[in-house]
């Protein structure tokens, strides 16, 4: 579904991720783990085409992708979900929803199957709902877009628990339909191990750790050495 290979990249001259390779299979699940700052984000908006690539390829479903710009990779089947979200303030929540749409299986009714708060919310203009609606929304949005690849950048981030306790049963719809592989970048850490069978971690721009997620699960001294003195950043409780 989707492979980097020395994927070096940034913005402007400046580099920050650098001679990243991987491979996800249709259906794939990865986490991307790291500490703030470490060019985590930066992968994401390199997958879909909002940073300078400075080397490497990347290809999804075998075409490469490298040099198009960010609405085309959407339309051979990127979604893509900003820290930022990004909802479009004039429009209603409805609205916002349909301007994503193409022609697949995910239609406003399973979104709404998805996130029924949406549903309730349909005639609220998308910045007159709470940020864990926006949220919400983001995804939805981007489901709208029938994607095979799905980038979620820290969904979790600022959200109050009963909101993240709702996304979590949402993506576990998502990871039990099988047919969609995504990409998570969390601060959750055990949210994040629990969610997809494999992990990498990223620091300085390079990732120190691919393999699964269960073992770094189990091995607290490593989880500290990657990810901070605790070993567990922002933990779920």
């Amino acid at each position: 579904m989707l492979r980097l290979e020395g994927v070096t990249a940034g913005f402007g001259h400046t580099v920050i991720i650098e001679n990243i390779s991987l491979a996800l299979p249709p259906g794939g699940l990865l986490a991307v783990l790291g500490r703030n700052g470490v060019g985590k984000s930066t992968l994401m908006k390199t997958v879909i085409g909002q940073t300078r690539l400075h080397g490497g390829r990347i290809t999804l479903e075998g075409v490469e992708v490298s040099q198009l710009p960010s609405h085309r990779r959407s339309r051979l089947g990127i979604g893509y979900v900003p820290q930022t979200r990004d909802v479009f303030p004039s429009l209603t929540v409805e609205e916002n929803l349909r301007i994503a749409a193409r022609p697949g299986k995910w239609t406003l009714e399973r979104v709404y199957e998805v996130f029924p708060n949406l549903a309730e919310r349909r005639t609220n203009a998308g910045t007159d709902i709470s940020g864990g609606e926006q949220q919400m929304l983001a995804i939805g949005r981007a489901l709208m877009g029938d994607p095979k690849l799905l980038l979620l950048d820290e969904p979790m981030e600022g959200l109050a628990p009963v909101i993240v306790e709702q996304l979590i049963e949402a993506f576990d719809l998502l990871r039990k339909d099988g047919s969609l592989a995504i990409v998570l970048v969390e601060q959750y850490v055990q949210l994040a191990l629990d969610f997809a069978p494999r992990t990498i971690v990223l620091d300085r721009g390079r990732v120190v750790f691919d393999g699964k997620s269960e073992d770094l699960a189990a091995d607290a001294e490593l989880q500290a050495s990657l990810l901070g003195a605790s070993g567990s950043v922002a933990k779920r409780h």
